[in-house]
């Protein structure tokens, strides 16, 4: 039976098999190895003190371990490696005091390896990435410099005039000036280097946000007493006594820039703390604003703002339902989703910075949930609350439109038309005037005071639908006019009044005009007082008589228990116009004793 040839198959690829995190720990290893060889060099070379020895050894294995550590814990950030990358850096500069011709040229050419993974290891801090041209342009002088320059250098250094002479394998030309030449060139753009990564720094620290400076202030602060002291030391001369003093402060903040870096790392352990103080506080029954307020807390992000989902709309809302716009600028704001059982439930808009921290992220999100969706809710009927109130008050605004626009066809209309007939009958009674019978001239007089009586009743119904007055003059002249035109004792007691919204202006009068009507048809009062007050940006209205009391708001009576007739629902309605301008309408009606009618509105900003 003929079967399939045999294929073998393929051994893993070298490629495959060096993943970062081989890389890092081949560089670990590496990194140990050259700093025990480094130290074999200076001990053996006697030209460096032992506490330099020491402290720097110890720098550069603590930047070998933290960025293990740091690696570990966030294998897709690249601070790790390029810590680690620092460490081998360092000790890889040690190598110029070999013996050996081959490891001593490579030293030659690593004087200054360190330099331009800790320039990259600074700017790109916490992230792990360069953020702007700049910081890669800056970068790129680095490599270059560092690594560049010292080759040149060693093309025209002739080795062998040392104490120790030993072969530099990369000589061209012996040329001590230029070497010296090609160095000071280093210098002064290494300097030039330094300068521009201050600058970018400083900025960064200005315009960073509350948690991004946390991070950075360890870091920053003992780079920059290390930086002090390094200038300090170099201002006073090595014969000072004090440069030892700032030696010791530059190795000291050397050892633990590492530690720093690491602790910026390493910031979702130390959010354990505050994930579990976070699930003891939701035991408690939280406002949607303290639940914001906490999870800002323990995310110390204060700018941190919660949207909850709706889905009828496709949008978030905040916890008083209202529409919550979302961040146009991904460097300005980010948004963290926060679902439940597969639903979408909330998201957290916070700054930039947490995004570096995505597993604290999670755990917040993943305690908070079932609180958020519980205040999602909520929001939700606030959002829906918040709804009918709006369409209640379009549908109050539409009414007083269509009120005043009644009340203009009237006035301009059906009262213009009835003022020229009364006109035309009192031409034609002039005209006719003793040359018709006495029956004749009695029914042109009726019908002239017929006239007179409709434009009276069209005037007072027009007034009643919306007073032209409260329009042209506002709302204290418009209840002065309605005063005057009631048949009753009535005073009227006013603070200032701004000029508000017509709505809030109508609802006032109104309610000032139906107490009135029930005082005057059912109540039997002959005394009224009126009191109008705005403050804190509230008008309060309240009109008391000494009628008989006895009004029921909550059965639909406008009027009064007792009065005859049939009473009305004029109140009741007002009640539901004030409630639609988030107002309160309250009757106290005790029999016997009268009757008090408040009347409380929110004005908002004045017109």
């Amino acid at each position: 039976m003929a079967g399939r040839a045999f294929v073998p198959r393929p051994l893993l690829s070298f490629r495959a098999l060096l993943t970062p995190t081989l890389v890092v720990y081949l560089a670990v290893g590496f990194g140990v190895l050259l700093g025990v060889s480094g130290l074999v060099f200076k001990v053996r070379d006697g030209s460096h003190p032992i506490v330099d020895t020491v402290l720097g050894a110890t720098g550069g294995f603590l930047f070998l371990a933290a960025g293990a550590v740091a690696h570990a814990r966030r294998p897709m950030n690249r601070v790790g490696l390029l810590m680690v990358l620092v460490g081998v850096g360092f000790f890889a500069e040690d190598l110029q005091l070999s013996r050996t011709p081959v490891i001593y040229t490579a030293g030659l050419l690593l004087t200054r390896a360190s330099s331009g993974f800790a320039t990259r290891l600074v700017l790109a801090f916490p992230s792990g990435r360069l953020a702007s041209r700049a910081q890669r342009l800056l970068v790129a002088a680095a490599y270059a410099t560092v690594f560049g320059l010292p080759l040149v250098a060693a093309l025209f250094f002739d080795s062998r005039q040392r104490p120790i002479p030993i072969p530099n394998l990369l000589l061209v030309a012996d040329n001590l000036p230029l070497t010296r030449a090609v160095n000071h060139i280093e210098e002064s753009i290494g300097a030039a280097i330094g300068v521009g990564v201050l600058v970018v720094l400083v900025r960064r620290w200005v315009t960073a946000s509350r948690p991004l400076r946390r991070v950075l202030a360890p870091v920053f602060l003992t780079a920059l007493v290390g930086a002090a002291a390094t200038v300090a030391g170099g201002a006073v001369g090595s014969a000072d006594p004090r440069h030892s003093t700032f030696l010791w402060v530059y190795w000291v903040a050397f050892c633990l820039l590492p530690l720093a870096f690491l602790g910026g790392v390493l910031r979702v352990q130390l959010g354990r703390t505050a994930v579990g103080d976070l699930l003891g506080r939701l035991r408690e029954p939280l406002s949607p604003a303290d639940l914001q307020r906490l999870l800002a807390r323990s995310l110390g992000d204060p700018s941190l703002r919660v949207g909850y989902w709706r889905p009828e709309s496709e949008a978030f809302i905040d916890g008083d339902g209202r529409p919550l716009r979302m961040p146009e600028n991904d460097a300005e704001r980010a948004v963290w989703p926060v679902e439940r059982d597969g639903r979408r439930v909330a998201a957290l808009f916070h700054d930039p910075a947490l995004r570096e921290d995505p597993h604290r992220l999670e755990a917040m999100a993943a305690a908070a949930g079932l609180a958020l969706d519980n205040q999602r809710l909520a929001a939700e009927v606030r959002a829906q609350l918040a709804e009918v109130r709006a369409s209640r008050m379009r549908i109050v605004a539409a009414a007083d439109a269509e009120r005043r626009r009644l009340e203009r066809d009237l006035h301009d209309g059906a009262q213009q038309r009835l003022v020229v007939a009364r006109l035309l009958l009192r031409l034609a009674q002039e005209r006719l005037d003793g040359t018709v019978d006495e029956q004749s001239t009695a029914l042109l007089a009726r019908s002239a005071d017929g006239l007179d009586a409709a434009m009276d009743e069209l005037r007072a119904l027009a007034r009643g639908i919306h007073p032209a007055i409260l329009t042209d003059a506002g709302l204290l002249p418009a209840l002065r006019a309605l005063t005057e035109q009631t048949p009753l004792d009535v005073r009227l007691t006013a603070t200032a009044v701004p000029v508000l919204t017509p709505a809030v202006e109508a609802t006032c009068y109104f309610v000032v005009a139906e107490a009135l009507t029930n005082a005057l048809k059912y109540a039997h009062a002959d005394q009224v007082r009126i009191d109008v007050e705005h403050a804190d940006g509230r008008l309060r209205v309240e009109v008391t008589d000494n009628g008989i009391g006895g009004a029921d708001i909550t059965a639909g009576a406008a009027g009064t228990a007792g009065a005859t007739g049939t009473a009305g629902t004029g109140l009741l309605g007002l009640r539901d116009r004030l409630s639609a301008l988030d107002g309160m309408l309250t009757v106290h009606s005790p029999a016997g004793h009268g009757t008090i009618v408040r009347a409380l509105l929110p004005t908002g900003d004045p017109q």
